[in-house]
């Protein structure tokens, strides 16, 4: 299957630090007057981003700052069910898969319309499939083995495929996933570009929200579907701001300027509000790993004994409670914690760093000096991590140096060895919660995001035979010998399983979160009081 290219996770934005117009503090009049019964229609909910997001196309949109967008303005054939791996309906009601794995055929629900009124049907997800290819931008791999669609009726709607592909239900209800677009928008704004340009700065989704307001820079407004097909979302408005400092979205959080903060705030600070009574601290689970990559081509980390030490140099259990304060749990799978069966490809348990001593007595004294990079990160925690990664293994003897690397240089490292660092710590998520979408697009010899570029091609065979399997238990041991395969080759050090941290100020009610969907609470659900 053809993978996807590189994507930012944040894209570091020289952004105006600016909020939407007047509304504040996620209040109405009423409610700023104490009167808690206000109209929903007069309601606001403001909130910030870092960064700009990508353009709100959900066939190109490709990151994870924005997905609150994306997933509250488009809807997809599946979701996942908050807080797991499992999938339920969203536009499909139900769904069967042919016994060999070919034909899914999904029962749309009835009566749902796009924001435009056009009716969301069969044929709608067949142009919207089709559109995706056409655009063929990066999340379009998820339909490369599709080679037909089909209509039977206006609420049955059929996928084939040319071989199995155990990950496309995942697809289908990934954040990434085909997500249905308005085939009166494709048709009357297409022009030459099947609709990118209008899609810009517009919306054409099913979902609770549509896009009222796009200025890159600025902020994002989103306004209530008034004709969504499930329940009305409490909120009308939800102002987005451009604010990349998080310590001034803190101080707006504390002047009720914000309601909320998904995700970026330093340990210290969500700390400093779990004691603060007027507000409350959200924990979830979450699809988001920090892991250790090591450069098996040139640099000491070439000798695989060094590599397979690093793996025991740590105390994983000490290091994670120090640095992340409960905010995350150590590490014991090369996988995202709850992505698949706990009990497989499972790191090294042992924690001996008189085997890294060992290593680096071993070595030459010229060889012993390691260029360690971490992806930048905005709340923190990434440059104390490496801080105290560094004292280790100088005590074990290597010579570390540290560096932060911008975050568009780490994306770019596949198509720039030159630059590649022996060391490099990351932290980042997969596109949906079956083990593909992790393991094949940063441990993959040809992964996109295999940044040392670190090759196990008995790995690389496991993963194909996994996704072309149609038994989840025969899945499962694949994807396990996988990653043991991984593991076993040095190349990775995985450190902890991150928790996603949403604060928001009293009041705000109904938070609910989705596994692989980072930095996102479904805003439909949100309400007040």
């Amino acid at each position: 299957m053809t993978r996807r290219p590189l994507r930012h996770l944040l894209l570091v934005s020289v952004a105006a630090i600016a909020l939407l117009g007047a509304a504040c503090g996620g209040s109405s009049d009423d409610e700023a007057t104490g009167d808690t019964s206000a109209d929903p229609a007069a309601t606001t909910l403001n909130m910030a981003f870092t960064a700009d997001m990508q353009v709100p196309d959900p066939d190109i949109f490709y990151e994870l700052e924005g997905n609150q967008v994306i997933t509250s303005v488009y809807e997809g054939l599946l979701r996942y069910v908050p807080d797991s791996p499992e999938i339920e309906g969203a536009l499909a009601e139900s769904w069967e898969v042919s016994p060999d794995g070919l034909t899914y055929t999904f029962a749309l629900r009835p009566d749902v319309t796009f924001q435009d009124g056009t009716p969301m049907d069969a044929q709608s997800w067949i142009d919207s499939f089709q559109r995706r290819l056409d655009v063929n931008s990066a999340p379009a791999y998820m339909l490369a083995d599709v080679v037909e669609t089909a209509a039977p009726d206006p609420l049955t709607f059929v996928v084939t495929l040319g071989q199995p592909v155990s990950a496309f239900l995942d697809y289908m209800a990934a954040p990434y996933g085909p997500k249905a677009v308005s085939p009166t928008v494709l048709a009357e704004e297409g022009g030459d570009d099947f609709a990118q340009t209008y899609l810009e700065t517009n919306s054409a989704g099913t979902g609770p929200y549509f896009i009222s307001s796009f200025e890159p820079g600025t902020g994002y407004e989103l306004t209530r579907n008034e004709t969504y097909w499930d329940a009305a979302p409490y909120f009308e408005k939800v102002i987005i701001s451009i604010i990349p400092e998080m310590s001034s979205q803190r101080l707006q959080l504390e002047g009720g300027e914000l309601d909320l903060i998904t995700h970026g705030l330093p340990v210290a600070d969500v700390e400093s509000f779990r004691d603060n009574p007027d507000f409350t601290v959200n924990e979830f689970p979450i699809l988001l790993k920090t892991a250790l990559a090591t450069n098996p081509n040139r640099g000491p980390f070439a000798n695989e004994d060094l590599r397979l030490a690093v793996q025991a140099a740590f105390d994983k259990d000490a290091l994670v409670e120090q640095i992340y304060q409960g905010q995350a749990d150590p590490s014991t799978q090369i996988y995202p914690k709850g992505m698949i069966d706990p009990s497989v490809a499972l790191d090294p348990d042992e924690f001996d760093l008189s085997q890294l001593e060992a290593a680096v007595a071993a070595l030459p004294e010229d060889e012993r000096s390691v260029d360690f990079a971490y992806s930048e990160d905005e709340g923190g925690t990434i440059p104390r991590l490496a801080e105290t990664i560094q004292t280790t293994l100088a005590a074990a003897g290597l010579d570390v140096t540290v560096r932060a690397m911008p975050i568009a240089e780490v994306f770019d490292l596949v198509n720039n060895q030159d630059s590649a660092p022996d060391m490099l710590m990351w932290t980042m998520n997969p596109d949906a919660a079956h083990p593909d979408t992790w393991l094949r697009i940063f441990m993959n010899t040809d992964g996109s995001l295999n940044w040392l570029q670190c090759s196990v091609p008995e790995a690389d065979e496991l993963m194909d035979q996994g996704l072309a399997a149609t038994d989840q238990a025969v899945v499962t041991d694949l994807y396990g010998r996988a990653g043991d395969a991984i593991v076993a080759s040095g190349c990775f050090t995985t450190i902890a399983d991150n928790k996603e941290i949403v604060v928001a100020r009293k009041g705000i009610t109904g938070i609910t979160h989705q596994l692989p969907t980072s930095y996102t609470v479904r805003l439909k659900d949100l309400k007040e009081g």
